[in-house]
């Protein structure tokens, strides 16, 4: 039988002769034959020649003209002329050919099914080589990734990491892993690993991702990933781990001898800063009594050493290792500004200046409380919200960052005041409220029925709770005017600024109901260092003491930094908040919450949150 490209080709030169014998007077040159009709006449050839050659010679030239004819964007044709070849008895490697080339045509077209059906035309009974068999794992991997199938994908290159010698190629195949592995949700990890079908390798990979998954706090995911070294010894996720595991494994040494707490010694921020170097030194002599290598520190003043270009100086000629500080936010920005950084530098203040890789920030900013209360708001099915924040530069910042987290997650806010004087705040939770609208509704119902109509008044229904960031006296009043104004009962959300610090149940029995967030060195049971710290000072449970927190938290994290940059999903306890990596730099800190009950703070434990 005439193949049928070939026909087509051969009716083209009938029909490029007859047009020549009909003008014979006026004979010219006939045209270059285009780039695609000598890819077409190359097909035809190859068939043709398939056509008279023996099976496995002749699946060798369809395979060609196959190939040919995808590379001119003839897929169909590839496709049918590759699917009326017998590859029963083919050899592995030319059937391998053949379903590539299905396969990559399917992918193309995001057809993953059939892609994956035709990779199941290979024999498992009849091994490829090495270069063909992880060939063909990436191809199903790519198709299990299109249908959004992760447990698919993983055992793929679970399967093509064994096979791959290459360690550069291998590492890269560990990191995709790891990540999958991050992908799934905990039930589904759990699943894979109860299933009971899992290779050796595959086993090793669930289980290590579950240990690290089950205890999300630094030490403990440390102490999680000993015990599964233990069990799995030959692993490979344990000779070439990915990068977050192989930052775990060194977690527990520090290799920093000399830090640099680089504060103000006078000025208006230097009562602030004496604050965090006592919280910063006594987590130092703790962790020293306790039997802990720690490094030597070097205090440094700010006011003096206070530019990016002195302080990089400053730490070669001191051979420092790291750097804590600086406390002031302008001084902040301008080391974000500085191009290389040659040691990590642990900056006690935020910036919105994109930083150099060492740069890490870690603060007590409001707009950190502001961002919890509403995921914290959003988790509890609150979606249209109230906001009442005072008429200062911190409010104007704790509303935005309250707004712009609330907004990405889905939310509204529906109404909004602002309040500077106590004096004012009755009016404007009227106006919050919308009170006034149905005072007004039911004095037009006067006009027309007379003054015998009753009418209490309504506040809006448009709002499933309310966002308040005030200090404790304004907190104290606006919590009873909405009582008195008919909304007693919306829930409110708030930051620590209406939390004095120390329980006072008479002063704020006025707040009972209200849910706030503050660090766990003021609402959570205390701590050795607090205790400890306590005996000396009589500051600890207030506002200022917040500040000996941030500076323990310093100290604790300093040994941790890469380790945090490495594993995003690590935490470390601390006295701030769990604390972890975020964009890479910024030191993020998950909030403990309480309520208040009976004038006092009761913590929420995970259970009842």
């Amino acid at each position: 039988m005439m193949n049928p490209l070939r026909l087509s080709l051969t009716a083209s030169l009938l029909a490029l002769l007859l047009v020549g014998c009909s003008t014979p007077t006026s004979r010219t040159p006939a045209p270059a034959a285009s780039t695609i009709e000598r890819e077409q006449n190359a097909i035809a050839a190859l068939l043709d020649e398939a056509s008279r050659a023996q099976p496995i010679r002749s699946a060798e030239l369809r395979v060609q003209a196959a190939r040919a004819l995808i590379g001119i964007d003839q897929r169909d044709q590839a496709i049918a002329i590759l699917e009326r070849i017998d590859t029963a008895l083919l050899p592995p490697i030319l059937r391998f050919d053949i379903a590539k080339l299905k396969a990559g045509t399917a992918l193309e077209r995001q057809d993953s099914s059939q892609a994956l059906l035709y990779l199941a035309e290979m024999p498992s009974s009849e091994p490829l080589p090495t270069a063909q068999a992880i060939e063909l794992g990436e191809l199903r991997a790519q198709a299990y990734q299109q249908q959004q199938n992760n447990p698919g994908e993983l055992k793929e290159l679970i399967k093509v990491a064994q096979l791959q010698q290459d360690p550069v190629l291998r590492q890269e195949l560990h990191e995709r892993i790891w990540a999958l592995l991050g992908e799934l949700p905990r039930a589904g990890l759990e699943h894979l690993i109860s299933a009971g079908d899992a290779s050796y390798y595959e086993q090793g990979w669930y289980e290590l991702a579950l240990n690290l998954r089950t205890s999300t706090d630094l030490t403990g995911q440390y102490n999680s990933l000993t015990a599964w070294r233990t069990l799995w010894q030959s692993h490979p996720a344990l000779q070439l781990p990915p990068q977050a595991v192989a930052a775990l494994l060194d977690s527990s040494v520090s290799s920093t001898r000399r830090i640099g707490l680089l504060l103000p010694q006078s000025g208006s921020l230097a009562k602030a800063a004496s604050a965090i170097s006592d919280g910063f030194m006594a987590a130092y002599y703790q962790a020293q009594r306790e039997g802990q290598p720690v490094p030597e520190i070097q205090l440094l003043d700010s006011t003096l050493v206070n530019t990016p270009e002195q302080l990089i100086n400053l730490t070669r000629t001191m051979q420092l290792d790291l750097v804590v500080g600086p406390l002031d936010k302008n001084y902040v920005n301008q080391i974000a500004l500085a191009t290389e950084l040659p040691i990590p530098v642990l900056a006690l203040n935020n910036t919105n200046i994109e930083t150099p890789a060492n740069l890490y920030q870690l603060g007590l900013a409001a707009e950190d409380e502001a961002q919890a209360a509403a995921q914290r708001a959003w988790q509890d099915g609150r979606r249209r919200m109230l906001m009442m924040i005072p008429e200062t530069d911190w409010g104007s910042r704790v509303g935005q960052a309250f707004v712009h987290e609330f907004e990405s997650l889905g939310g509204q806010i529906v109404g909004a005041v602002t309040f500077a004087e106590q004096a004012g705040l009755a009016d404007q939770v009227v106006a919050l409220l919308n009170i006034d609208r149905s005072e007004a509704r039911t004095k037009r119902v006067r006009q027309v029925v007379g003054n015998r109509i009753q009418a209490e008044r309504q506040p809006r229904n448009d709002a499933d709770a309310l966002f308040l960031s005030a200090l404790p006296v304004e907190a104290r009043q606006i919590k009873p005017l909405l009582a008195f104004n008919y909304a007693g009962d919306l829930p409110v959300y708030a930051t620590s600024h209406l939390y004095n610090g120390s329980p006072n149940s008479l002063s704020d029995i006025d707040l009972n109901g209200i849910l706030f967030c503050d660090l766990p060195w003021v609402i959570g049971p205390p701590s050795t260092l607090k205790l400890a710290m306590s005996q000396q000072r009589d500051d600890t449970d207030t506002r200022f003491g917040r500040l000996y927190a941030l500076g323990a938290d310093a100290f604790t994290l300093h040994p941790y930094l890469e380790q945090l940059r490495a594993s995003p999903q690590a935490r470390i306890s601390g006295e701030t908040g769990q604390l972890h990596l975020v964009s890479g730099s910024r030191i993020a800190r998950d909030l403990p919450w309480a309520r208040f009950d009976n004038g006092v703070p009761s913590l929420l434990t995970p259970a009842s949150n």
